[in-house]
C-alpha cells in the first residue's frame, strides 16, 4: 500500500497539460523500469510493457447508467525510455487516440454519478480482465477517481482508501489506484512466489513521481 499526494500530480498536469491519468501511469511505468533495472534485467530503450487499463465507457442503452460497463483499454508502457517526460507524452499519445473514439467516460463525469464508488468500478475492471486472454497483457493498471472531501461513517472519517485488485489465474501483478480527499492511494497485488519483492515496486512508486516532479 502506498499513499502520495494528489497535488504533485496536478502540479505535473499543469506544467506539461497531460491529464492526471496519464500522469498515474507515467509514474508506474518508472516504478516498473527501476524494479527490472534492480533486478538487472536487460533494458533496450525500446522496451515495453503491456498494461490493461480498464476505462468507464458510455453505452448504447440510454437505460444503463454511465460508467456501468468498463472496457480494457491496452497501453504499452515504455520502459525502456529513460527520460520520464518521455514516458508521459508518449503514455498521453496513447491514451488520447482512445479519448478521441468518444467512447470513454470524464473522471468529472463518474464521478457525478449518483451512488458513484471506486469500488463498483474495480471491481467492473477485475470482470473485464477476466474476460481477456492472460497473455495479451502483463498486468492491470485500474486508476479510478474518488471524492475529494472527507467521507464519514457513524461519526468516524475514512482516513485513506487502498484498493486492492484480485489476480486472475496466471496473473503476476495488479496495480490499484484511487484518489480520496487530497491523496492518491496505490494497492499493489502481486504473486508471492514470482514478485517476492513487491515492496520494491511499491518504494518505486514514490521515487517515479518524485522524478517526474523534478523533470517539469
Amino acid at each position: 500500500a502506498v499513499d502520495t499526494d494528489l497535488e504533485a500530480y496536478r502540479r505535473i498536469r499543469t506544467a506539461t497539460g497531460a491529464r492526471v491519468n496519464d500522469v498515474v501511469l507515467a509514474v508506474v511505468t518508472g516504478a516498473l523500469r527501476d524494479w527490472m533495472l534492480g533486478r538487472g534485467e536487460p533494458m533496450a530503450s525500446t522496451q515495453e510493457v503491456r498494461a490493461m487499463v480498464p476505462v468507464a465507457v458510455r453505452t448504447a442503452q440510454e437505460s444503463e447508467p454511465v460508467g456501468g460497463r468498463v472496457s480494457g483499454l491496452l497501453v504499452d508502457l515504455p520502459v525502456g525510455e529513460p527520460s520520464p517526460l518521455v514516458r508521459l507524452a508518449r503514455i498521453g499519445y496513447a491514451m488520447a487516440s482512445h479519448e478521441e473514439s468518444g467512447a470513454a467516460v470524464s473522471a468529472q463525469r463518474l464521478m457525478g454519478i449518483a451512488g458513484f464508488a471506486p469500488a463498483t468500478v474495480h471491481v467492473l475492471a477485475a470482470r473485464a480482465t477476466s474476460r481477456l486472454p492472460r497473455r495479451v497483457f502483463n498486468l492491470v493498471i485500474a486508476n479510478v477517481p474518488g471524492p475529494q472531501r472527507p467521507l464519514f461513517a457513524a461519526g468516524a472519517r475514512l482516513l485513506a482508501s487502498y484498493p486492492v485488485l484480485p489476480l486472475v489465474p496466471a496473473q503476476t501483478v495488479a496495480i490499484g489506484v484511487s484518489s480520496y480527499d487530497g491523496s492518491v492511494y496505490f494497492g499493489v497485488n502481486a504473486d508471492r512466489d514470482a514478485l517476492p519483492d513487491v515492496d520494491l515496486l511499491a518504494d518505486g512508486l514514490v521515487a517515479a513521481l518524485a522524478e517526474l516532479g523534478e523533470c517539469v
